[in-house]
C-alpha cells in the first residue's frame, strides 16, 4: 500500500513537472519586437483637418496629431455633429487617390503603428469599418473610425473620417 501512494505521487508530481514546463516554455521571451505591418505609402497627420471641426484644445494635440491619412487627401466637408453638447463627435468626408482596398489597407497599418488600439476592422452590413481608440490626455478616451470607402465618380475613393470623445458616465 505505500508502495502505491510513493508511484502516485511520483507520477502526479512528474504530469505537473511536464505541465508546468511546457507551460513555460510557451510563455514568450519578449526578446523580439512585434511585428508591424508596414504603411503603404506616404503619411501625413489630420491635424489641420481635425482642428476646423471644433474650437482650438477641443480635440487633444496628442489625439489629433496621432490620426494619420495617406499624402494627396483632399477634405471636402467638415460637420461637428455635437457642436452645443459635451462630448466631441464630427468627421471629415475626404476624396482620396487611393482605391477603397488601397485606404483600408493604410489605416490598418497607419492607426496602430500611431498609437491607436485596433479594435475593429470587418465588413459590418456589407460597409468596411475600421474602428480604433486611444486614450487622450484630456482624461478621456477618443475613437477614429474609418466607414465604407467606396469609389468616387473621378479617379480614386470618398471616405469619412470620424473622431469621437468616448465618456463612461
Amino acid at each position: 500500500m505505500n508502495r502505491r501512494k510513493v508511484i502516485g505521487w511520483s507520477a502526479g508530481v512528474g504530469v505537473i513537472a511536464v505541465v508546468s514546463i511546457g507551460t513555460l516554455a510557451a510563455i514568450p521571451s519578449g526578446g523580439q519586437k512585434p511585428t508591424q505591418i508596414p504603411i503603404p505609402g506616404s503619411a501625413t497627420t489630420a491635424l489641420p483637418q481635425l482642428q476646423r471641426l471644433g474650437p482650438d484644445g477641443e480635440i487633444p494635440k496628442n489625439i489629433a496629431e496621432t490620426v494619420l491619412v495617406p499624402v494627396g487627401m483632399v477634405p471636402r466637408t467638415y460637420k461637428n455633429l455635437n457642436p452645443q453638447g459635451t462630448n466631441f463627435d464630427g468627421y471629415v468626408l475626404y476624396r482620396s487617390p487611393m482605391s477603397p482596398s488601397q485606404i483600408l489597407a493604410f489605416f490598418k497599418a497607419a492607426l496602430p503603428d500611431a498609437g491607436w488600439h485596433l479594435y475593429n476592422a470587418s465588413v459590418t452590413k456589407g460597409q468596411d469599418v475600421i474602428l480604433a481608440s486611444k486614450a487622450g490626455n484630456d482624461g478621456f478616451y477618443w475613437e477614429v473610425g474609418i466607414k465604407d470607402p467606396f469609389p468616387s465618380r473621378g479617379v480614386g475613393s470618398d471616405l469619412q473620417l470620424r473622431v469621437i470623445q468616448i465618456s463612461f458616465s
